[in-house]
């Protein structure tokens, strides 16, 4: 008599693990930092812009500013692995 075969009932396909890959959790890390990073930089960008002469002739008149420009260039890549992501 022949063996019956048993049939796999899941649909044919790679397979699904519950853990997620270690690149996608270092992607989901590098994300997040991204987003703190710049959150961060934008807030003491402007914390520090509290300290700034109005003429701009002290040393956080320069530094607040570039604080701010980096913070807000951070956003671009952010945003663009987000989206990438989902």
């Amino acid at each position: 008599m022949s063996r019956k075969k048993k049939r796999n009932s899941s649909p044919p396909g790679p397979k699904s693990s519950p853990e997620k890959a270690p690149e996608e959790v270092r992607g989901g890390v590098k994300l997040y930092f991204l987003w703190l990073l710049s959150f961060i930089l934008i807030v003491s960008g402007y914390a520090i812009l509290h300290k700034a002469d109005s003429a701009g002739s002290n040393l956080w008149a320069v530094v607040s500013p570039a604080l701010l420009l980096s913070g807000y260039l951070l956003i671009i890549p952010a945003i663009i692995l987000t989206c990438n992501g989902k």
